[in-house]
């Protein structure tokens, strides 16, 4: 009898693992396609490089225009309209979110427009932010209100390209409000409620 149920608990562990080997077979690979396949909506959306003249700067945005997309931030840095992400606005900000410790956050605008985008900040200043999470006045960005430790792994090469590429998007006049000082990306009271009242419109 003990011989009987020894092989019988044989027969179902090697049932088991030849059902899990076979399930894992024909189950499809997650990544069976290549990462732009799964930001279709945002690729629409990112303005190519053709317009470029110069070959080697083209190139050099048309590479800061993949890691972006690949990294997602559109996901972030997407304007949110009533039917969703608003395609002429792109990487202009005003996404909210709520942080556990530094409460509310906004997205910031990072087209080239000189009053509220990246346009009043060196090359240097963005790599900085995407490289160690500090903006120019030394606040520390909450590492839950940007994955700037993922962005600190891009190579030297990567981070120029993106910054390339953001200085050639269209600039868009989108004011986001003024985090509260020396609270890290925390905003001041009632900023929600300005940023609800954007005007998405003002370029």
């Amino acid at each position: 009898m003990k011989r009987i149920l020894k092989w019988a608990a044989l027969l179902i562990v090697i049932l088991a693992v030849a059902g899990f080997t076979g399930f894992l077979y024909f189950v499809p690979p997650l990544m069976s396609t290549a990462p732009e396949e799964f930001i279709n909506g945002e690729a629409a959306m990112a303005p190519p490089v053709d317009g470029i003249a110069d070959p080697a700067v083209r190139a050099l945005a048309e590479r800061g225009r993949y890691v972006l997309l690949t990294t997602d931030c559109t996901g972030c840095h997407v304007t949110p309209g009533p039917q969703g992400p608003m395609p002429d606005m792109y990487l202009a900000g005003g996404r909210k979110f709520t942080t556990n410790f530094h409460g509310a956050v906004v997205s910031r605008n990072l087209t080239p427009d000189r009053e509220t985008g990246l346009g009043q900040r060196s090359d240097e200043d963005v790599k900085r932010v995407l490289r160690s999470g500090i903006y120019p006045d030394g606040r520390p960005i909450p590492h839950n209100a940007m994955p700037w430790a993922q962005f600190s792994n891009w190579s030297d090469e990567d981070l120029h390209a993106v910054v390339v590429y953001l200085r050639h998007i269209k600039p868009i006049r989108h004011e986001i409000p003024p985090p509260a000082a020396g609270v890290a990306d925390g905003l001041v009271p009632g900023a929600l409620e300005i940023a609800e009242g954007v005007d998405a419109g003002k370029r």
